[in-house]
């Protein structure tokens, strides 16, 4: 679809045209495919042709029927960035289906699969076979009719399109063709489709597939036919061979080599520059990064060379073609590494927040009156004007909110997975409950302070600032460090360089690099001739560490061993006596680290990873044998932010949230248990050289599970491990898994989380209806740990009718596949069962009977108490009495839970650059303002400013609208006299004493709908005299 600004068409005809293109309408666009409509305004998350790219969102605003305004999307915000002129909007499926096609398209579906089921009989197939190739046709056919996508589609794809076509027919006679390695391709092209064949057969063996599929696809044969047609064709290859695929080729040599390597011998780079100068070489070097960029530069300038190119993108590898006189060096070239550039993360804008997920029914907490059942939101005419209201209901009655009152209510959630009561209106059950929660909550906090201040004492080991062997180990990084790595490394080192006692907790998701965080600690550590050690839960993940460590270290000097049952005992004794006489540096191991026969000559460091999987004895035995000792603990089970900012005065926590640049979304299906595509997944997984998890919870049927798979894929290895087994035999199991001896592990959900199988990149889950948020959330992450895509398949039993809550958690798991995407229901319901388990039982409990965002409050307000940190007030609000209509209408805002949202956000505001920029998004977002929203924002506005001013009323008397001053006299002289001198309105601005004092604004409520904006712009121009002062 292309669209260009000032194009003329109908936005309900864009909207027909993007679902028939494959788009998917939602009330929010935020995941590939998706679209929504906010009145004037379409918003569209385009589908990229590889999934390794990052997803562009698109913001169509119209004026009519023609295209105002079109600009790019911030899908974390959901706020413009950037104007387009044009842009082309790809189709979201590979297959389109035509809308009067698809009854007559089921028909044959349904036909064809009886057709199928018939000559499978016919051929001497059992009575199954039929009835299995039958449902085959006649469930697809029903799942096209009601709309439901399903992976297997193209198994019917010579009835989709029975005119197939292929990338050559659509080229003119005038395209040029250019392929990388023609006799590498023509190799791999019919390895693919000799692969492809043999799945299908497979397929068809076990009627999962029929014939007809095969002539959907061109053969190799045809293909070359097609090349060898062609008069212009261009074949690249690194060596000359017998015309490399294309005989009769002419040739054309491009004598160009590989570049020197400089790192380490910047003296020849600069020799080699100025000879190229000399020369007439056109030289660029490529860095990789723009602090490279920078530092290489200045290095440059330093050595008097101007005229060479250098430029922050990325290239691994130059060349250098002297007949061209072209020099190019990469990264690797220069560095001798290379580090790809990652994006800054999106620094404007706030995140969408977790309100816009609420729905009738569900749990929220007033501060003042306790839990509630969130009913609706209502219109609701009063003698002030027609407003929204959220309906509350209590145990004992029902409470309507105004929406300007909505800072003070938050979705409840908990740890707990049972419901709470709802609070009784007036009742003091609530008060206790908040009283005994708020109780609890400062004798934890009481208790880690003291905890904190008395490690604090103990006298640690100040370790030496970095080495330049540090510089060079870190340099050894082949990524780019993610801003949050910078930053928890430079926090643990200078715990380390301090001289008391470390003990930090450093949380992040698997894969988010706490592996190389660590690893920089421990080499810090032994560049003081001190020991380190690092302790891990299983024998998989030492070994898993100990071979990272060994590559990481390469040529450096480090002693590193390991100590586990995979170590042979005799190895293991010399290591015992080398770890005594200092002649180890490093030693990875499991709970036999913590064994009586381990002794150091120098501990200066010691590293958990998985920290909660080891016991507090375990945890306490170490601090009593080495109570100088420097602890990094590790966990993968993330703790939510505003709960870390709030401890963070009493216990050393740091926080890994950005996820790593190259990692792809995992594409997940949330579909009916289908065995056929289920098999289809396996095999297009081992077709590409990988593995798969099949995760099938039961223990008592797992192995006839497995037995059913070996029958269906004959030739492809399968393995079970589950909780039943034996520590050693499952460890066994997993680690023969991971060195490849496997293709599929059917498992429960017993496997690690921590253990990194990139390899592995295709889950299939049974029954997922059964399994919690937070468990399929951390289930689907154990795919998707390469740069490869990974698919995850969430199945819930054929004919079942899901649960409310069983149908939301699938929902949830499908929608929200962003990696760091924001406050996503998967990773809040993880965050706080992270909270759960730092806080230990007594305080999961207060979380849940008081809600989690409560206790937040709670534990930062006990601790700023117990440091002596200051206790900000809540800000000052002033009662609005204006007789104005003030609510965002539902054309405007068609979906509840963003209206509610962006209810929140306008209660919120406190400033004038908040009011510009709540403008300012909701035109981006929905469109122009109507003339009620415009007005719900100046109340907002003035409501914030005239507490701040120190007035705690706005109201109405004739023709006049009064300010009252708060009787508590806590004025903002300053702001009050700003006021009062606004060169506009200052004829009309009078200040009366008395009793109650208050200042008189004569006419400004002489015409009632204007008011606001009047009073408003009085406020704003007062505003803006500070901000210019303060500039």
């Amino acid at each position: 679809i292309e669209l260009a600004q000032g194009d003329r068409i109908d936005p309900e005809e864009l909207s027909k045209r993007l679902s028939a293109a494959g788009y998917e309408r939602s009330k929010l666009a935020g995941q590939s495919g998706q679209y929504a409509r906010h009145g004037d305004v379409i918003d569209i998350v385009v589908t990229q042709a590889a999934a390794e790219l990052p997803l562009v969102g698109l913001r169509i605003s119209f004026f009519d029927i023609e295209i105002d305004d079109l600009r790019l999307i911030d899908l974390e915000t959901q706020r413009s960035t950037g104007a387009v002129r044009k842009f082309v909007v790809p189709p979201a499926r590979e297959l389109l289906l035509q809308e009067e096609r698809i009854e007559q398209l089921a028909d044959e579906i349904r036909a064809a699969g009886e057709d199928a089921a018939r000559t499978a009989l016919q051929q001497g197939g059992s009575r199954t076979d039929y009835e299995r190739l039958r449902l085959l046709g006649s469930r697809d056919a029903e799942k096209l009719l009601g709309k439901i996508p399903f992976a297997a589609l193209d198994r019917w794809l010579p009835l989709i399109y029975p005119d197939s076509a292929s990338l050559f027919d659509y080229a003119s006679p005038e395209t040029r063709f250019w392929l990388d390695e023609m006799a590498k391709f023509s190799k791999q092209l019919d390895a693919e489709h000799a692969s492809w064949i043999q799945e299908l057969t497979s397929g068809i063996e076990n009627n999962h597939a029929l014939p007809l599929t095969e002539e959907a696809r061109g053969t190799p044969s045809a293909v070359r036919r097609w090349i060898d047609r062609r008069k212009s064709f261009i074949s690249l290859a690194q060596i000359d061979s017998s015309g490399n695929g294309l005989p009769g080729a002419r040739k054309l040599k491009l004598g160009g080599r590989v570049q020197d390597h400089y790192k380490g011998r910047e003296d020849n780079l600069y020799i080699d520059l100025n000879s190229w100068r000399e020369t007439g070489h056109e030289t660029a070097l490529f860095t990789g990064s723009s602090s490279r960029r920078e530092q290489l530069d200045k290095r440059l300038r330093q050595k008097n060379i101007f005229d060479a190119f250098v430029s922050e993108d990325t290239m691994i590898q130059g060349f250098y073609w002297p007949e061209g006189k072209i020099s190019i060096l990469g990264s690797q070239d220069l560095f001798g590494i290379d580090k790809p550039a990652r994006r800054r993360k999106f620094g404007g804008g706030q995140v969408i927040s977790f309100f816009s997920d609420l729905e009738p029914g569900e749990l929220v907490v007033h501060e003042d009156h306790g839990i509630a059942r969130y009913q609706a939101l209502k219109k609701i005419r009063s003698s002030s004007g027609e407003r929204d209201y959220l309906h509350l209901k209590y145990a004992d009655g029902d409470l309507y909110i105004p929406v300007d009152a909505l800072d003070q209510i938050r979705k409840y959630i908990s740890t707990d997975e049972r419901k709470p009561r709802l609070s009784k209106l007036g009742g003091t059950e609530w008060e206790r409950q908040k009283t005994k929660a708020r109780e609890s909550i400062k004798k934890l906090a009481t208790d880690l302070v003291a905890l904190y201040a008395k490690r604090r004492q103990i006298k640690g080991y100040a370790f030496s600032p970095d080495t330049v062997w540090q510089q060079e180990f870190e340099a050894g990084f082949l990524f780019e460090e993610t801003e949050d790595q910078l930053r928890v490394i430079s926090e643990i080192k200078h715990d380390m360089e301090e001289p008391h006692v470390m003990e930090r907790l450093l949380c992040g998701d698997v894969g988010f690099g706490k592996t190389e965080v660590c690893f920089r600690a421990l080499f810090k550590c032994i560049m003081d001739n001190k020991q380190a050690a690092l302790l891990a839960p299983t024998t998989v993940l030492t070994q898993q560490h100990y071979n990272k460590l060994c590559e990481r270290m390469g040529d450096l000097p480090a002693n590193i061993r390991m100590l586990s049952r995979f170590v042979p005992e005799q190895e293991q004794k010399k290591t015992l006596e080398d770890l005594k006489q200092g002649k180890v540096d490093i030693i990875i191991g499991t709970h036999r680290l913590l064994s009586q026969d381990v002794s150091f000559l120098d501990l200066g460091l010691l590293v958990i990873d998985e920290e909660q999987r080891f016991g507090v004895d375990h945890k306490e035995l170490i601090k009593e044998r080495y109570p100088t000792l420097d602890v990094l603990s590790l966990t993968a089970t993330p703790i939510p932010r505003t709960l870390h900012m709030s401890l963070s005065g009493i216990r050393d926590i740091s926080l890994l949230e950005e996820g790593p640049e190259d990692r792809r979304p995992i594409q997940t299906y949330v579909m009916e248990y289908d065995e056929n595509a289920a098999v289809d997944a396996i095999l297009r997984e081992t077709g590409r050289g990988g593995q798969s998890f099949y995760l099938f919870n039961n223990t008592y049927k797992i192995e006839d599970k497995a037995a059913r798979l070996r029958e269906l894929l004959p030739g492809v290895r399968i393995v079970t491990a589950h909780g039943k087994m034996s520590e050693n035999h499952l460890e066994q199991v997993i680690s023969d898994f991971l060195a490849g001896d496997y293709d599929v592990l059917v498992c429960t959900t017993i496997i690690e989380s921590g253990i990194d199988m990139p390899n592995v990149n295709t889950i299939d889950v049974e029954q997922a209806d059964r399994l919690g948020m937070a468990q399929l959330y951390q289930i689907r992450g154990r795919v998707g740990r390469s740069e490869r895509q990974a698919y995850a398949y969430i199945t819930y039993p054929q004919d079942k009718v899901l649960t409310e809550p069983a149908e939301k958690r699938l929902v949830a798991i499908r929608d929200y596949t962003e990696l760091g995407s924001g406050f996503k229901i998967a990773l809040r319901d993880l965050e706080v069962r992270g909270a759960g388990n730092l806080l230990g039982a007594e305080q999961s409990g207060n979380l849940g009977a008081v809600g989690y965002d409560l206790y937040c409050k709670m534990m930062d307000e006990a601790v700023k108490e117990l440091t002596g940190a200051e206790v900000k007030p809540p800000p000052a609000h002033a009662l609005v009495e204006l007789e104005v209509d003030a609510f965002l209408p539902e054309r405007y805002i068609r979906d509840n839970g963003q209206r509610i949202d962006m209810y929140r956000r306008i209660a919120e505001l406190e400033t004038a650059e908040c009011y510009r920029d709540v403008l300012d998004e909701l035109t981006d977002r929905y469109g122009d303002l109507p003339a009620q929203a415009l007005t719900l924002c100046d109340i907002a506005f003035i409501r914030s400013f005239a507490g701040r001013a120190g007035f705690s009323r706005v109201s109405v008397r004739g023709h006049d609208v009064i300010f009252s001053f708060a009787e508590d006299g806590n004025l903002d002289m300053d702001l009050v006299s700003r006021i009062m001198t606004v060169e506009k309105e200052k004829d009309y601005l009078q200040f009366q004493a008395g009793h109650k004092p208050q200042i008189v604004f004569r006419q400004a409520a002489k015409a009632p709908k204007d008011t606001p904006a009047r009073i408003r712009q009085l406020f704003l121009a007062a505003e803006d005299k500070i901000t210019a002062k303060a500039g």
